[in-house]
């Protein structure tokens, strides 16, 4: 009869303990984690167009945004910078956004689709009065964030921002 080596039935046993150890610590993390939703006004646009194409809406255009983001009561507690590349222009203008939350402590991201009627025009807004947005990450205590993003469309070139932090 062969025996095994003693070394290897120790590795394996140290790697089933570290496996083990390191699910329990990731669980007690998750389960610390509090929801948390987050209520800005954008206002102060700073819109950018780069038409890269034939004049007009073409794919690669390239349309950017900065926002100053206040509590409801008005105080300015960050920016959002938005960052939309036009990626199909048959039916609707369809864009990529991507956008960096800056906040005082720390930063959220976020991406997801947009449409617009007429991408290049700096007066457009976005056809969806409401759009939801996918949170990816974040810094500070935002690291690791998840959620979404629901960004209402409001007169004068205004937006309310709803983020929802699972």
């Amino acid at each position: 009869m062969r025996q095994r080596p003693i070394t290897l039935t120790l590795i394996t046993l140290a790697t089933v303990a570290v496996l083990t150890n390191g699910s329990f610590a990731f669980a007690s993390q998750q389960a610390s984690h509090k929801p948390q939703v987050l209520t800005f006004i954008g206002s102060n646009a700073k819109i950018g167009i780069n038409d890269n194409g034939e004049p007009g809406s073409s794919a690669g255009d390239i349309r950017t945004l900065a926002l100053t983001l206040s509590t409801t009561a008005g105080t300015a507690v960050g920016t959002v910078d938005v960052v939309q590349t036009l990626t199909d222009h048959s039916t609707v203008d369809r864009a990529v956004k991507v956008m960096v939350i800056s906040l005082p402590k720390g930063i959220i991201t976020a991406q997801g689709l947009t449409t617009f009627t007429d991408f290049t025009n700096p007066a457009g807004r976005p056809n969806d009065r409401t759009e939801q947005l996918a949170v990816v990450g974040g810094t500070g205590p935002y690291r690791g964030a998840a959620g979404i993003v629901d960004i209402v469309v409001l007169p004068e070139f205004k937006s309310r921002w709803i983020i929802s932090l699972d």
